[in-house]
């Protein structure tokens, strides 16, 4: 027990400074590679001509045709992971994904029509976007909410009447270009500005969940590519650099988006269930610390079992002999403690059990171990005690059983008395078997001698009650 008492993570074992060092760089990179886009955007605005351009329509055509069918791609991969966790984060950003894919279509079957109608070209760009992130960011308020059946919204038509919303969007937007109402500028910065403050607001909210997981990293990620492109865009005009630029920067945050969909659906189809290195390591390590447990525990008292025990003997014995110091043995058993089971029930003897192991752990030291030999029989590993100490605990340990007071499942009263053997390593062997062997002829010395007594060497008197 002294050994798992002074145990330490290996976190505690290497410091707090490199780990806080090592965290804070993680930070730094993390936030260093989300921001590299700005450092192209500033660039092009201040170093490049705002007035070079690059208007090729089927270069276009073909760009927005990938990323219709990227975005169709992916929301069907979420959807399936959906399907499969019921995570309602996963249903939002679906929808987002179908949201873009219906709203950002117009934007490349309308390239040819861009030198008729720019307002018309410019604005299902900013409309997709912001469609988008806004059902990033409603998703990312339903995160770590309980699972939900899918099937309810396979049922109600919810693909159908969101789908009909979106095309309906498109034809809004239509009508908008061909009103009377001059330009349409202000309506694609409009969108473009709130699609960046949706990101914005996304991220500042995903640092406030502060959830360990890779893919949610990864999402941060996007929508942090997602506000930057935004920014290219208000700074842009149609077919300059600047405009190219915010379409790859968009691109890469979709590419990063996507990238955690599809890990979701080939690890555990779900966010909120993906962990990071650190947090899976950690669950290994509690894990392991209750396998550990579980197999070194019996499982009704929760003193140390049999195996446990006797590799605990070694271990103390080895450093008794290492550093001098004395180390005793007690062996305990339940007197009658089969009349106890015959007149009142296995259970009964069970809550005998658990009682006398908690009541004697409770006047032994952290150091002290408590070990199940056998049905009724105990023993307790006493470190640094020599044979008088030990005497002194085991004595203890019998008037403590002695006046416990416990009552049968009927209401009435029941008592029992243990008899103790001891021993002490040196004195009586010099080798664990030996002291074992000391300690149980001790026991049943005391058990022949009346019960409910303590027997130490043939040259000490027992101590009765």
């Amino acid at each position: 027990m002294a050994d798992k008492l002074n145990e330490e993570t290996p976190g505690r074992r290497m410091g707090w400074l490199p780990e806080t060092l090592t965290r804070a760089y993680a930070v730094l990179l993390t936030a260093a590679f989300a921001l590299i886009p700005s450092l192209a955007i500033a660039y092009l605005e201040f170093f490049q001509d705002a007035g070079l351009r690059f208007e090729h329509h089927a270069f276009h055509e073909l760009a927005i045709g990938i990323a219709i069918l990227l975005s169709a791609f992916i929301c069907w991969v979420t959807w399936r992971c959906y399907e499969s966790s019921g995570e309602a984060f996963l249903r939002w950003v679906a929808l987002g994904l179908l949201a873009f894919t219906i709203l950002y279509a117009p934007h490349g079957f309308l390239t040819r029509l861009a030198d008729h109608n720019l307002p018309l070209f410019l604005t299902y760009g900013p409309a997709s976007r912001l469609a988008m992130v806004a059902l990033l960011i409603v998703g990312l308020l339903q995160y770590g909410k309980p699972a939900e059946d899918p099937a309810h919204f396979r049922r109600n038509g919810f693909w159908w009447r969101w789908t009909l919303v979106f095309v309906v969007v498109d034809a809004i937007i239509a009508m908008l270009a061909v009103a009377p109402l001059g330009s349409l500028g202000w309506l694609r910065l409009g969108a473009e500005g709130l699609a960046l403050a949706c990101a914005v607001a996304g991220i500042a909210l995903m640092l406030r969940i502060r959830r360990a997981s890779p893919l949610l990293t990864i999402y941060a990620l996007a929508l942090a590519m997602f506000a930057q492109s935004s920014v290219s865009f208000i700074l842009s005009s149609a077919w300059n650099h600047q405009w190219w630029l915010a379409h790859m920067i968009f691109a890469g945050g979709f590419l990063l988006l996507s990238y955690g969909v599809v890990q979701a659906y080939h690890t555990t189809r779900s966010f909120s269930g993906m962990h990071s290195q650190e947090e899976m390591m950690r669950r290994l390590e509690t894990a392991n610390a209750a396998l550990r447990t579980l197999a070194a525990t019996d499982a009704l008292t929760g003193a140390s079992n049999r195996r446990d025990f006797m590799q605990r003997i070694g271990a103390e014995w080895a450093r008794a002999r290492r550093e001098g110091t004395p180390l005793s043995l007690l062996a305990l058993d339940l007197d009658h403690f089969k009349r106890i089971n015959d007149a009142h029930g296995h259970a009964t003897g069970d809550l005998v059990l658990k009682t006398v192991v908690e009541a004697t752990r409770s006047i032994l030291r952290p150091a002290d171990v408590i070990g199940r030999t056998g049905g009724e029989e105990f023993m307790i590993l006493l470190p640094r005690d020599d044979s008088e100490s030990a005497r002194a605990v085991a004595e203890r340990v019998r008037t403590t059983v002695a006046g416990l007071r416990m009552h049968t499942d009927d209401g009435r009263p029941l008592t029992t008395t243990v008899s103790i053997g001891i021993a002490s390593f040196g004195d009586d062997g010099d080798t664990p078997d030996a002291v074992f062997r000391a300690a149980d002829d001790r026991l049943y010395r005391a058990k022949r001698g009346g019960r409910d007594r303590v027997a130490g060497p043939p040259d000490t008197p027992d101590m009765p009650a």
